[in-house]
């Protein structure tokens, strides 16, 4: 009998065992599931926004964080994750690199500088064999499968550049300097193409030297200086990228303060400044924020299945001393 009773409280007790480990494990579970139900539902968030890559020339530079200010303004009206990246400093290689590493995390979209050689027009075709939509900005690349170009129309700003000498001179007569910020990429070839096809209708007017600053302001104004030494015939100097103005404005005031009209290109702090220190006639002006948000913009269209132009050109416009000064 005692025997017995002792078997009943060890089955009681070993039921009592396995019954608080049942419990426990169950509250265990509840609670891992608990942990892991948000990460998935963020992850199924995560993937339901479309990843959109934005590769820039230059990480930093003024005109580029504006392409991103309009692409991050759009991809927030769209639903998109927007991911900016572009090497610390000018690097053709590095950018390929990066649109590689964009084609391999099989982003949705991607949105670039056209670099103008066969392997970033081989890559473009690569996203566009896997479905990924490629949009160029602010340079296009002929011949490839991108979707689109957004950008200004380089070739129109060159010959606008041109009219802005010819006719905002009554003489118009004189050498001009030009220094462009690569002679290999394909904006500026474009705009300085467009100079030239102007400034060959004045009789009076001829290029006496065209130079690459390497979108340096230092060698903006090392190259602009050499030019002034070398051709003291210059009266004129254009620049072809952002930073060549406030350079060769700073040569200017080293060799001939007051003997040389600047004309520039896009509107940076220091540019404007000088426009209303009238060290600069004038500067062209692009709109890289509506680039960027055109960029996505035609992206979203393109998701949706609406027709898509090849080309999107943004408007440009001249800032002078009266613009600056203006409330």
């Amino acid at each position: 009998m005692a025997n017995r009773k002792r078997w009943n409280i060890g089955v009681l007790l070993l039921l009592i065992v396995f019954v608080y480990v049942l419990v426990q494990f169950y509250l265990s579970t509840g609670r891992i599931r608990g942990l892991v139900t948000p990460l998935e539902a963020g992850v199924q968030d995560k993937d339901a926004r479309l990843q959109i890559a934005l590769i820039s020339q230059e990480l930093d530079n003024p005109f580029w964080r504006s392409v991103e200010q309009g692409a991050l303004e759009a991809a927030g009206q769209f639903h998109m994750e927007l991911q900016y990246m572009g090497p610390f400093r000018i690097n053709a290689e590095e950018q390929m690199k990066l649109l590689e590493k964009a084609i391999a995390s099989k982003m949705d979209g991607i949105i670039l500088q056209g670099i103008g050689s066969e392997q970033d027009r081989q890559l473009i075709e690569k996203a566009n064999a896997l479905g990924i939509p490629v949009i160029t900005v602010d340079t296009d690349e002929p011949g490839s499968k991108r979707l689109a170009y957004v950008g200004t129309n380089n070739t129109h700003a060159g010959e606008e550049m041109g009219r802005l000498i010819a006719e905002g001179n009554k003489e118009t007569s004189g050498a001009i300097g030009v220094l462009v910020g690569s002679k290999e990429a394909a904006n500026q070839r474009l705009r300085l193409e467009g100079f030239q096809s102007v400034i060959a209708t004045y009789k009076g007017l001829s290029i006496a030297e065209v130079r690459s600053s390497n979108i340096s302001r230092l060698q903006a104004a090392q190259q602009a200086e050499q030019m002034l030494k070398e051709h003291p015939e210059i009266i004129y100097l254009v620049g072809f990228s952002s930073l060549d103005g406030i350079g060769m404005a700073e040569a200017v005031a080293r060799t001939r303060p007051g003997g040389v009209k600047i004309y520039a290109f896009d509107n940076l702090e220091d540019t404007l400044a000088a426009i209303g220190n009238k060290e600069i006639v004038s500067s062209i002006v692009q709109k890289p924020s509506q680039m960027g948000y055109k960029a996505v913009a035609i992206l979203n269209d393109y998701f949706h299945g609406q027709p898509i132009p090849s080309e999107q050109y943004t408007p440009i416009s001249v800032i002078t001393e009266k613009e600056v000064a203006a409330p």
